[in-house]
């Protein structure tokens, strides 16, 4: 039988996080952080966990500062490394919970731009490889000018004012079930801050030059239709990455959630498989 359990805990500087975990009575055979993107939350992500945890894998996952349950003005950041804070905070957690298990990431765009600098800034030795999916390493559009233009204006005298974010739930899944359930979901974002906007845009030009850090394993996975994060810019970085043992997949016409995709059975199918062979 499925356990679930949920609870808070803190970040560095007091922020107060959520997290949840869901395990069966069997010893799992490794354990999984679950890292979500922007705007979105842990919760999002029930289906491919419970497929997890149905694979033998205990799973944890958690809301960053901003984001679910999670404190922190709405999609507002002060500081990039305030993320990177959050999830040393988070896979503390993860090791006690693993007690000697093997851990991997799995992280989602946003989530996975914060996994990346993680991991290249010196991979914890319990960790054993990354899965990235449709990591945000640029974005596959131009925002609009103004819009631009007025963030680059207020951003000195009101950096965390909520501007729309202009995606729609049609970008992130051709399911229509998913996409409603995402116009319904009211710990969804649909907003942005110029100041969290800025600091993701130097967080992604910090990336150059950190492949070669990253040894770990690596399967990262993309839909070839996605309109939010660009694969080439995903595609571009791969190639860099220093270790060598990695994947890169694409699944054609999926968009940017690959993960709950119109198909996604066969995507947890991918991740369970790669994550069963480097135990």
């Amino acid at each position: 039988m499925p356990r679930r359990d949920e609870g808070f805990f803190a970040s560095k500087d007091g922020t107060r996080l959520f997290w949840r975990s869901e395990t069966t009575d069997a010893e799992p055979k490794a354990w999984l952080g679950v890292i979500h993107g922007y705007g979105d939350h842990c919760g999002r992500y029930q289906k491919p966990i419970e497929a997890f945890v149905k694979d033998g894998f205990g799973v944890l996952t958690f809301d960053y500062r901003g984001h679910g349950k999670a404190d922190g003005a709405r999609g507002d950041v002060t500081l990039w490394p305030d993320y990177l804070e959050d999830l040393k905070a988070f896979f503390a957690r993860l090791v006690d919970a693993a007690k000697g298990k093997p851990i991997f990431l799995v992280a989602h765009s946003h989530g996975a731009l914060i996994a990346t600098h993680f991991v290249a800034a010196g991979a914890p030795p319990e960790l054993k490889g990354v899965v990235f999916s449709a990591p945000f390493y640029a974005l596959a559009f131009e925002p609009p000018a103004l819009k631009l233009l007025g963030a680059k204006l207020i951003k000195g005298l009101l950096p965390g004012f909520k501007i729309g974010n202009e995606l729609k739930p049609e970008q992130l899944s051709r399911d229509p079930a998913w996409q409603e359930e995402t116009k319904n979901d009211p710990l969804y974002l649909h907003s942005t801050t110029p100041r969290w906007f800025f600091e993701c845009q130097a967080a992604q030009r910090r990336l150059a030059g950190l492949g070669p850090s990253i040894s770990l394993p690596l399967f990262m996975l993309a839909g070839t239709a996605d309109p939010i994060a660009s694969m080439p810019a995903a595609k571009a970085f791969f190639e860099t990455v220093a270790a060598k043992d990695k994947t890169y997949k694409e699944y054609g016409d999926y968009r940017h959630e690959v993960m709950m995709e119109l198909g996604r059975e066969q995507v947890w199918a991918d991740i369970s498989s790669w994550l069963s062979k480097h135990l």
